[in-house]
């Protein structure tokens, strides 16, 4: 009868707090983070001089724009504004020699990093 009981009460608590803990935490759907740099690519890749960088954004907000070559030192590094909608940042190689490169967009909560070749 005891364990019963024991059992019981246990059952009810454990319900309890998982009723509580889901209230507290709302929806889970919440702790995964939106999305918001869509089709992010650049034209030409591989290039000669200069390429486009092209990408979707679903509100407006503020991008770092980087270039890092294959050691993780940035070479090139621009804050951009970015619009609702379809965006493009202009690049020029200027004084980057020929070879692979990572070049990067970071939001305040996602960052999409894509390989860029230069010939």
């Amino acid at each position: 009868m005891k364990k019963l009981l024991l059992i019981t009460l246990l059952l009810f608590f454990s319900y309890s707090y998982a009723q509580q803990s889901e209230k507290n935490n709302g929806d889970a759907t919440n702790n995964i983070p939106q999305v918001t740099l869509l089709s992010v690519s650049a034209y030409p890749n591989p290039f000669v001089s200069d390429t486009r960088i092209n990408f979707k954004s679903t509100k407006a907000q503020t991008i770092v724009f980087t270039v890092k070559n294959l050691l993780g030192t940035t070479v090139y590094e621009e804050q951009i504004n970015a619009s609702v909608g379809y965006n493009t940042i202009p690049f020029n190689r200027n004084s980057l020699t020929k070879g692979m490169y990572i070049y990067s967009l970071q939001t305040g909560i996602e960052i999409v990093s894509k390989r860029l070749i230069i010939k």
